[in-house]
């Protein structure tokens, strides 16, 4: 770089008009985006959840009829208690007799939230610490599992979970 070069860059501001403009258009829009994305959701109470396999129903709850259904019994135990009920998931690979690849998921009746407690998907566990779903639009993704639980009409843009 010449002499001159270096003297006129020293000489030119480090922001210019253009550039601040452009800064502050995207934060406006970010801050739209984050004010879209809070205000929009839906805070209902959760009235049904859903656990889905591969994108494939797996298991249904309904809690103002206090009842379920299984849609892949070779993959799913329930076990009922005065709490709420305790779901074993187990992926093609595992097991329910001796269980590999699988997640405990316990509903809470009562208090009408649905958590993942107990996991083998990965060193981090990501869906264990993921927060109860506790209104109409939480969503526990287990990605190595390939396992979504949601609230009934809740699924990915594009529809499909990724392969672990």
């Amino acid at each position: 770089m010449s002499l001159k070069k270096v003297r006129q860059v020293r000489k030119d501001r480090f922001f210019k008009i253009c550039d601040i403009l452009i800064y502050g258009l995207i934060a406006a829009v970010v801050a739209a985006l984050f004010i879209a994305a809070a205000f929009t959701a839906d805070n209902s109470a959760l009235q049904s959840v859903e656990v889905r396999y591969n994108n494939a129903l797996a298991f249904f709850y309904d809690f103002s009829a206090d009842e379920y259904e299984i849609s892949l019994p070779q993959n799913i135990a329930v076990e009922e208690n005065e709490d709420g009920l305790t779901v074993t998931f187990c992926t093609d690979g595992g097991s329910l007799t001796e269980p590999r690849d699988y997640n405990i998921i316990f509903i809470d009746k009562s208090a009408r939230t649905v958590s993942v407690t107990e996991s083998d998907c990965s060193a981090r566990r990501d869906c264990v610490h993921t927060r109860a779903i506790t209104n109409s639009s939480g969503v526990i993704a287990c990605t190595p599992h390939r396992l979504e639980i949601s609230p009934p009409g809740f699924s990915d843009i594009d529809g499909t979970l990724p392969a672990g």
